[in-house]
């Protein structure tokens, strides 16, 4: 299966028309015909509703669609890396980590001065929970989570990320960089979706502790729950840096402050082996740096 003719199917499926993708990828109708039915042959299965004059997409072929779309999709970045590599500007890197540590922890690197950042040629945001799954996938170059990474990939323990308390600064608690469980209950909370770590971490220490909050409000975005909490909705508990001018406090349990693993996971054979231990470093001592700003961490 040629990627050739995997351009030519896709042509055919967006344009609906033979001759107007033949138009498109510069090649004559009958050729592009013959090489579309080829392509069927080999896969043993018809790809496309025939009708005068135009062609469709039957069931088979819309779901060939992704899959000739990422087969394509991949050559073209393998290409690029590998130009890129031999012109001397190194691995182009994406990773794929939640949408919070893409906010706190991989765009800062990238703006920072360490010169690993310069890997990092794109982010995907995923939920923790299927950033490995999209790693498998090879749809990205590194992974990020809160769990380790399940074998094949290899894995290494970045550190940890504290799940902070974040106020208006009228609020009473504003002066403060600490908070016990016991004091955090007695307010309105503004927590995560239970498809967050953040909020899994808070919900099992307070039920360790024996304790029920006053009332809690769910959000899924970080953002809209430190906006909430700016308009003195409650407290937002988030691994998200401050916005809207929040103030910061350190959770502080019976145990040891609030706080979430991050892991980072990688295919050991990936043709940018070389350069990923570097990378993970810079991360490690970005997140180590970013720590050292809240006191008892």
């Amino acid at each position: 299966m040629e990627l050739r003719v995997l351009r030519y199917f896709l042509a055919v499926a967006e344009a609906e028309s033979v001759t107007a993708a033949a138009r498109r990828v510069h090649i004559a109708q009958p050729s592009l015909s013959r090489q579309l039915s080829a392509l069927e042959r080999d896969l043993g299965v018809a790809l496309f509703t025939r009708r005068p004059g135009s062609l469709t997409l039957n069931a088979a072929g819309r779901r060939f669609r992704p899959i000739a779309q990422d087969l394509v999709r991949r050559a073209e970045q393998a290409a690029e890396t590998m130009t890129a590599m031999a012109r001397g500007e190194g691995a182009a890197l994406t990773v794929v980590a939640s949408p919070s540590t893409v906010a706190y922890l991989l765009a800062p690197f990238m703006a920072g001065d360490d010169p690993a950042g310069l890997a990092l040629h794109d982010a995907i945001s995923e939920e923790p929970s299927k950033v490995f799954d999209t790693m498998l996938r090879s749809d990205a170059d590194l992974g990020i989570s809160t769990t380790p990474a399940p074998a094949p990939l290899k894995s290494a323990f970045l550190g940890r990320t504290p799940v902070i308390a974040q106020v208006p600064a009228e609020h009473p608690w504003s002066g403060r960089t600490t908070i016990t469980l016991d004091e955090l209950v007695t307010e309105p909370l503004i927590l995560m979706s239970r498809s967050n770590v953040a909020r899994l971490v808070v919900d099992e220490a307070v039920s360790r502790a024996g304790l029920t909050p006053a009332a809690v409000t769910e959000s899924g975005s970080a953002a809209f729950a430190q906006a909430l909490a700016a308009r003195g909705r409650g407290v937002c508990l988030v691994t998200d840096d401050a916005r809207f001018g929040l103030r910061e406090l350190i959770v502080q349990t019976p145990d040891a402050p609030l706080t979430v693993p991050l892991y980072a996971g990688w295919d050991a054979s990936h043709y940018a082996h070389s350069a990923l231990p570097a990378l993970i470093d810079g991360l490690r001592t970005h997140l180590a740096h970013r720590i050292r700003r809240f006191p008892g961490l």
